[in-house]
């Protein structure tokens, strides 16, 4: 863990992140045009308008798997395994 703008701020290249946020993204589908290198999972009750805002201006992919809500717990083990599905890790 640590603080969202130390991320952004050390970043090697913030269009390679994926922000999973649960609104005001792209379905992950559209998203995977581009590299996908870091996965950012946001804390629990969600980001800030303000934190979606700079990742968006940093230049990061925000990212919404639609109505679910994931747990602080399970979000960076089911998104792990879906990107991983999605670009074939999973053959």
């Amino acid at each position: 863990p640590m603080k969202f703008r130390s991320l952004l701020a050390t970043a090697a290249d913030p269009a390679e992140m994926a922000l999973f946020a649960e609104r005001d993204g792209v379905r992950l589908a559209d998203a995977t045009g581009r590299s996908i290198r870091v996965v950012v999972i946001g804390p629990e009750g969600g980001w800030s308008d303000a934190e979606i805002a700079a990742a968006k201006a940093a230049g990061c992919q925000v990212v919404t798997l639609g109505g679910r809500i994931l747990r602080a717990e399970t979000a960076a083990i089911a998104i792990t395994a879906i990107v991983q599905n999605l670009f074939g890790d999973f053959n």
